[in-house]
This record gives C-alpha cells, sequence and structure tokens, in this order.
C-alpha cells in the first residue's frame, strides 16, 4: 500500500497533461482514507471489546474500589452494594465471589452470573455485626470470565469497618417490607447505650423526604440508656424499592454518628413492564405480550399512544381480569435507528393512567444484521 501511494504521489508531481487529473482522483482517494480511518476510530471509542492486554478490564465496570462500613452498632443490617455494569459488547460472567474471613459475606451464592452487553447489576456485601465486633478488616474477591478466548481476571476490595458494643439497634434495619402505593406504613427500632450515664441522641437525620422519623427517649439509668427510633412512610412515597439510611447524631465527640438502614419496597396496584422487541427490519412485522397485572380484578378502559401512525396494534379486551396478557404487534416504519413509544392504559377507577414503552431498532431493507 505504501508503495502505490508512493507512485500516485509521484504521479502528482509530474508536468504531464494528465497530471491535474491524476491529481484530483488522488485528492479524492486520499479523502476516502481519511473517511474510513474516522469510521474506524469512531468504531473503536464506541463499542469497546475485551482485550487480553487491558490488565484491568473487568475494574472498569465497577463503581466502587473498596467497601467501607464506617462505625456501625451491634446487631445493625450493615450491608454495601457494587453496581457492575458491562461497558464491552461481549457477554461477561462473574465465576465467583469470595470474602477473606467469615466477618463480611456476599449475598449472591449462585454463580456464574451472566451480564449481557450493555446491562448491569449489584452485588451486596454484608457485614456480620452479631457474631463481631471491634475493628474488621478484611478483603473480597470478584472473579470474572470474558469471551473465548478465555480472558480471566479478578478484582481484590479491601474491607474495614467498626463494630461499636456498646451500641446495640434491634431489628438491625427499619424493613417495611412491601408496601402499597399510597398506604403509610410505620416501623420501629429499639436502640441502646451501655456505658455513660449523660450519652443521648440529639437528632434522627435522613434526606428521603418520604420518610419521617421520631425519638423517644425510654428509660435512663444503671450505666443504661434506651431510644426508640419511629420511621414513618408517607403515602406520597413513589412505586419503586426504597434503600436509604437515617443517621442518628449522638453527643459522642469521637464517633456521633449511628447509621441505620431503611428499607422498603413500595408497590404500585397495577403492574406492566417495558417492551424490548430487538432488531426489526423494515417490512417486517413483530407480535409480543404485553403483561399487564393488578392486585385486584379491574378494567382497562382504552389503549392509547403518543403516536398516530399504524406502526402498532393492539386490541382494548372487553373482560374483566386480574391479569391481562395483550398481543401487541409492532409493524416498523421505514425509519432506520432506535425506535420507541409510549402507552397510556387507562383503567376504571383509577385517576392516572398506567404506562409503559415498546422499544426496537429498526434495521433497513438491505440490512442483513
Amino acid at each position: 500500500m505504501g508503495v502505490g501511494v508512493s507512485k500516485i504521489f509521484h504521479s502528482c508531481n509530474s508536468d504531464s497533461g494528465s497530471s491535474r487529473v491524476e491529481g484530483a482522483t488522488t485528492a479524492v482517494f486520499l479523502v476516502r482514507i481519511v473517511e474510513w480511518l474516522c469510521v474506524l476510530l469512531l468504531i473503536g471509542f464506541n463499542s469497546a471489546t475485551v482485550s487480553g492486554e487491558d490488565t484491568d478490564w473487568a475494574q472498569k465496570m465497577l463503581d466502587r474500589k473498596d467497601f467501607n462500613f464506617q462505625v456501625v452498632a451491634k446487631g445493625a443490617d450493615a450491608s454495601l452494594r457494587l453496581r457492575i455494569e458491562n461497558v464491552y459488547k461481549e457477554e461477561i460472567q462473574i465465576t465467583n465471589a469470595t470474602t477473606g474471613c467469615g466477618c463480611v459475606s456476599w449475598d449472591e451464592k449462585t454463580f456464574p452470573l451472566v451480564i449481557p452487553s450493555g446491562q448491569s447489576l449489584s452485588l451486596t456485601l454484608r457485614l456480620d455485626t452479631v457474631r463481631f465486633d471491634g475493628e474488621r478488616k478484611s478483603k473480597a474477591k470478584l472473579f470474572f470470565l470474558g469471551p473465548a478466548p478465555i480472558l480471566g481476571d479478578e478484582v481484590e476490595f479491601p474491607v474495614e469497618g467498626y463494630i461499636r458494643k456498646d451500641i446495640v439497634v434491634s431489628p438491625g434495619a427499619v424493613n417495611f417490607g412491601a408496601v402499597d402505593v399510597g398506604k403509610a406504613a410505620e416501623q420501629r427500632v429499639a436502640v441502646t447505650y451501655a456505658g455513660r450515664p449523660d450519652w443521648k441522641i440529639e437528632l434522627a437525620e435522613g434526606k428521603n423526604t418520604s420518610l419521617v422519623t421520631q425519638l423517644v427517649e425510654k428509660s435512663r439509668g444503671n450505666g443504661l440508656v434506651n431510644y426508640e427510633l419511629i420511621v414513618a412512610l408517607k403515602p406520597e412515597a413513589p412505586a419503586g424499592n426504597l434503600r436509604d439510611q437515617i443517621t442518628l447524631i449522638t453527643n459522642d465527640v469521637n464517633n456521633p454518628k449511628i447509621p441505620v438502614l431503611v428499607e422498603a419496597r413500595v408497590e404500585p396496584d397495577i403492574v406492566v413492564s417495558d417492551l424490548q422487541f430487538g432488531a426489526v427490519s423494515v417490512g417486517q412485522s413483530r407480535t409480543m405480550n404485553v403483561v399487564i397485572r393488578g392486585k385486584t380484578p379491574f378494567k382497562i378502559e382504552k389503549i392509547e399512544r403518543t403516536k398516530a401512525d399504524s406502526s402498532f396494534r393492539v386490541k382494548t379486551p372487553a373482560a374483566i381480569a386480574a391479569v391481562y396478557s395483550l398481543p401487541l404487534t409492532f409493524a416498523p416504519p421505514n425509519q432506520p435507528g432506535p425506535f420507541d413509544e409510549e402507552f397510556f392504559v387507562t383503567i376504571s377507577g383509577r385517576k392516572d393512567p398506567v404506562t409503559f414503552k415498546a422499544k426496537a431498532r429498526i434495521l433497513a431493507q438491505d440490512a442483513t444484521k
């Protein structure tokens, strides 16, 4: 290729009558080369692949490098999450997860865990505050497997925390469990301190506006101080999983903060999931079932869309049921590229419609993959 390019430049410098034509041809040729190089560079930047030369490819998928539990109370539910996002175009597997001591453990026990390209999952590391106390230092490991040719990698995380045996919380967390959307709920946690007679909790601090806290001092004497932490979940709490913490601020100068985990699963009365049609070619239709579930039987009044074209077809059922499985047919318009549509399902007697999205990637008619 280098010889060919040299000849082209030699022709450009000649004095023959055809030099201008050859020069123009050469310029076009070079422009095409630059365009193709730019395309190849863009492809390389936008679709990273796992490389055996990249010694820390697994680390690039993680949102943390260590696990620091800070200072926690005896009996507290102390757990930290690690989010892993597959940023590569190949499928990645987590083949195993280990720890350096019994004071910490992974919630996940079954392997391998598969992470498709572009997707993510979360793992939970838990500190055992029931069987252990005092300063804890350990390590945790994850083992990864990339595509063939086999690329293995492991990531080691330092783990540390301090478990105070002079402060006990029971139960170990504020766990509301499943709560219907629009309903209020309340949970209580006992906090016991053994030590200074003047020790007190001055404030229960939290940032989540769906939670209301109250502290009640129950007793004080003989070196023991007892409090009750009351946490209320507002009926305005949005549907979804809630995971947050309340921080108890004490008059302990050295370690004034005590974290208390708060969890809830706020469940809507009607649930529907988005549909993923995947790659669909222009001129070809695909049908998938949209499943709509309710806690009790309900009636669907109508199903509307944001667009008025004929790319989707679905029939509004006449029956009353707790679960519907409705065939939704997608006939992709001649608009290659990512495509999504939002649907609005009006339920009889329900103020707000239930929404879901249908997503697809439309391929041109001559596309082969």
